[in-house]
């Protein structure tokens, strides 16, 4: 299965840990140049670029940005073209989770989910299909959604839940207006992963989650990076629109 990512450029959003930094190891396999974004863990973001050209040789850079910020977002694009070239590959991946029943939660505290979750994928999104215009380029959209987007969760998540409902839809209306333009839009629903985010909540209830899965295990963040990939490739030309499950079984459709 030929992928053709070798020399593609692409920006991964909240690359610096979890499933994100997966992905940047994963795409970086490939040959791809990865910008590696981050909001604060500007320690572990440079980490993952020093273990990229260590092991791969491949050039990527840490960009600090916060995404649910217009301006942040047009600086992220303008270094990535400074520093690797003009972007190929976005994953919208960043995202925020607080967690509680539904009479705990602010305002505050939803809006900021959806800024992170929907809105700064949108902006990364239309900055991105902006530039491949300009460039009449072709390019592909992957965003990390969430098995929670269909089923909701069942540990008090209702603003993320929403979110990710919203990110599906999302996926869906930007991949009908770019397909003929050759821009490619998934998006990835992981059930559990195996991240600092998951980990508590694992620990505690981990009987429970273990007797909805099917195949009695969580995934690890490679797993869902893999996917990823895929969609970042040609291998995945003829897909738009789409969301894939990677749950071990936990959503069949």
């Amino acid at each position: 299965m030929k992928l053709n990512l070798n020399n593609k450029v692409a920006l991964v959003t909240g690359g610096s840990r979890g499933i994100g930094k997966a992905i940047c190891f994963a795409l970086a396999a490939e040959g791809v140049k990865v910008g590696v974004n981050f909001s604060s863990s500007k320690s572990k973001a440079e980490e993952v670029v020093k273990a990229i050209g260590d092991k791969y040789g491949v050039k990527s850079v840490a960009i600090k940005g916060d995404i649910s910020e217009g301006k942040d977002i047009l600086t992220l694009f303008k270094t990535m073209e400074r520093d690797l070239g003009p972007v190929d590959i976005l994953v919208n991946n960043a995202a925020y989770c607080p967690s509680g029943p539904i009479s705990s939660y602010t305002r505050k505290e939803w809006d900021r989910t959806f800024s992170i979750n929907v809105t700064g994928a949108f902006l990364a999104s239309q900055e991105f299909v902006k530039r491949l215009r300009l460039r009449r380029a072709k390019g592909k959209i992957v965003n990390i959604a969430s098995q929670a987007a269909f089923l909701g969760s069942t540990s008090g998540h209702l603003p993320y839940d929403s979110s990710k409902g919203a990110l599906v839809s999302m996926t869906r209306a930007i991949a009908r207006e770019v397909a003929e333009e050759g821009i490619n839009v998934n998006a990835i629903a992981p059930g559990m992963v195996m991240t600092e985010m998951v980990a508590g909540i694992w620990e505690k209830k981990k009987d429970f989650y273990l007797s909805r899965i099917p195949m009695k295990r969580i995934a690890q963040p490679e797993e869902v990076a893999s996917v990823a990939v895929f969609l970042a490739s040609d291998a995945a030309s003829f897909m738009t629109g789409t969301t894939l499950d990677v749950t071990g079984g936990l959503m069949m459709r």
